[in-house]
């Protein structure tokens, strides 16, 4: 698992299971012209992911990423 991630447009793609049990992913990245928001595009209509420990340690060092990239504005 990496130790860093570039949160900034395309983003960073995050792997969990959706509510049919199909393996799915969402996206977290911020864009360059609003670094104070970070926007979660989620895989599923009813937003409901599944996820292990491993997928969900991933997304919190992702979101953590990205928190500390927003508040680096430019």
């Amino acid at each position: 698992m990496p130790t860093s991630y570039e949160v900034r447009h395309p983003g960073v793609r995050v792997w969990c299971g959706n509510e049919s049990g199909w393996s799915s992913s969402l996206l977290v990245w911020i864009s360059r012209w609003t670094p104070e928001v970070i926007r979660i595009e989620t895989p599923t209509v009813f937003n409901r992911t599944v996820w292990t420990v491993d997928q969900a340690a991933q997304l919190r060092n992702v979101l953590h990423a990205a928190v500390r990239t927003g508040g680096d504005v430019r």
